[in-house]
C-alpha cells in the first residue's frame, strides 16, 4: 500500500481471528480462504492469527485447529493460547514454547475468560518460559488491568507484551509505563487519540507500536488509514506497519518495504 509520500508499506497484522465463535454475525469471515481474500483486498501482507476455539472453548484444541486450518500458508503465523501449568490441561510449557518459537508465533492470554491470575503464584511458570524464549505475549485490555500489567512487565522485563483493544485516554496509563518499561508494546487499531501515534513516536519512538486490525470482528480500513496517513517519516511507518512485529517474531528477512 502506498503511503502519503509515495513509498510502499507492507502490513503485518498482529490481531486477526480465525474460526467460528459462539456468536457469529453475517459479515464475519470464518475460514482461512476468506481471511486471505480480505487481506488481499485491504493490502495486508501477513497476519498473526488466533483461533476462536482457543478463546471460547478449549485452548489446546483451538491451537491444534488453528494449525489445521492455516495449513502451510506462508502469510499466516500462529498465535497460540496457553494456560498455566498447574491443571495439566496442555502439553508441557517447554514443549509449547519450543514449538511456538519454531513457528515464529506468539501467545495470546485470556486470564479473565479462562479463570486464572497473571500473578506469579499462578502464571509465573508460564510467563517464565515465554520470557526465556522472547515469545511475544498479546493481551486485550479487558482481560487485565493496568496494575496487573505493570506487575507482569516488572517481573518479566524481557517478555514482549503487546496490549490490544484499548480506547480513549489510555496514554495517561501508557506513558508512565513506557517511562519505566522497554517491553511494552501497543496495537494501533483502537488507540483512538488525536495524533496519538505521532505523539508516541515523538516521545518514545515508533518501535513501541505494532499494527493490528481485529479482523474479522473489526474492519481494516480505519487501522490502515491511521498508519498510512500519519504525519511520520516513511521509515517510522514501516516499523509500525510490520517491521517491529516481524522482529519480535524472529523473522529477520521479512522486511517492511515492498
Amino acid at each position: 500500500m502506498d503511503d502519503r509520500g509515495g513509498g510502499k508499506l507492507r502490513f503485518f497484522d498482529c490481531n486477526m481471528r480465525l474460526g467460528r465463535a459462539g456468536v457469529v454475525r453475517p459479515e464475519h469471515i470464518l475460514d482461512a480462504a476468506g481471511l486471505l481474500g480480505e487481506m488481499d483486498y485491504a493490502g495486508l501482507d501477513s497476519a498473526l492469527v488466533y483461533h476462536a476455539f482457543s478463546q471460547e472453548w478449549d485452548a489446546g484444541g483451538g491451537n491444534a485447529k488453528l494449525l489445521e486450518e492455516i495449513g502451510d500458508c506462508g502469510r499466516f503465523y500462529p498465535c497460540f493460547v496457553p494456560l498455566p501449568h498447574a491443571t495439566h490441561e496442555m502439553p508441557s510449557l517447554a514443549e509449547f514454547g519450543a514449538d511456538l518459537k519454531r513457528r515464529h508465533g506468539a501467545a495470546r492470554l485470556y486470564p479473565k475468560a479462562h479463570s486464572y491470575s497473571l500473578q506469579d503464584w499462578c502464571a509465573g511458570e508460564m510467563l517464565d518460559v515465554l520470557e526465556a524464549l522472547r515469545l511475544p505475549v498479546l493481551i486485550e485490555l479487558a482481560q487485565t488491568d493496568w496494575d496487573e500489567l505493570a506487575g507482569v512487565l516488572a517481573a518479566h522485563p524481557r517478555l514482549p507484551v503487546i496490549v490490544l483493544a484499548t480506547s480513549y485516554r489510555v496514554n495517561r496509563y501508557l506513558y508512565p509505563l513506557w517511562e519505566k518499561f522497554d517491553n511494552l508494546y501497543l496495537e494501533t487499531a483502537t488507540f483512538q487519540i488525536m495524533r496519538g501515534i505521532e505523539d508516541v513516536c515523538r516521545r518514545f519512538g515508533p518501535q513501541r507500536l505494532v499494527f493490528g486490525t481485529g479482523l474479522p470482528l473489526l474492519d481494516a480500513g480505519g487501522p490502515l488509514a491511521q498508519v498510512t496517513y500519519a504525519e511520520l517519516p516513511v521509515a517510522h511507518k514501516r516499523m509500525i506497519a510490520g517491521e517491529t512485529l516481524a522482529e519480535l517474531l524472529g523473522l529477520e528477512h521479512w522486511g517492511g518495504a515492498a
